[in-house]
């Protein structure tokens, strides 16, 4: 392979891997988003957050858009990580004071 087409890879790869941990949508995009589902996880930990998009996941249709109401930090690196593994879309968070809105579109 040569170096052009392997570094063209890597940027692809990369600009992917990007998507998938900051999100495929800008903060405005978000803030106009209408979610489909609102899940509530507030006052819990690892891995409930988790745990409870992929139960309400499992009930939607493809396509819809669910957003995970949360405040536990972890939720910025763990939505994203379940996202990338169960190949739905994760497309992004917005910070409140205190709360997290985790925005993941169905596959």
């Amino acid at each position: 392979m040569s170096g052009r087409l392997a570094s063209a890879r890597r940027r692809r790869r990369d600009a992917e891997l990007r998507r998938h941990v900051r999100g495929a949508l800008t903060q405005e995009e978000l803030e106009g988003l209408g979610p489909t589902i609102e899940v509530d996880a507030l006052g819990t930990f690892c891995p409930e957050p988790v745990i409870r998009t992929q139960d309400r996941m499992a009930r939607m249709g493809a396509g819809e858009i669910m957003v995970l109401l949360a405040d536990d930090v972890g939720v910025e690196i763990d939505i994203p990580a379940w996202c990338l593994s169960t190949r739905n879309e994760y497309l992004g968070l917005l910070k409140g004071e205190t709360v997290y809105r985790v925005f993941v579109r169905r596959a």
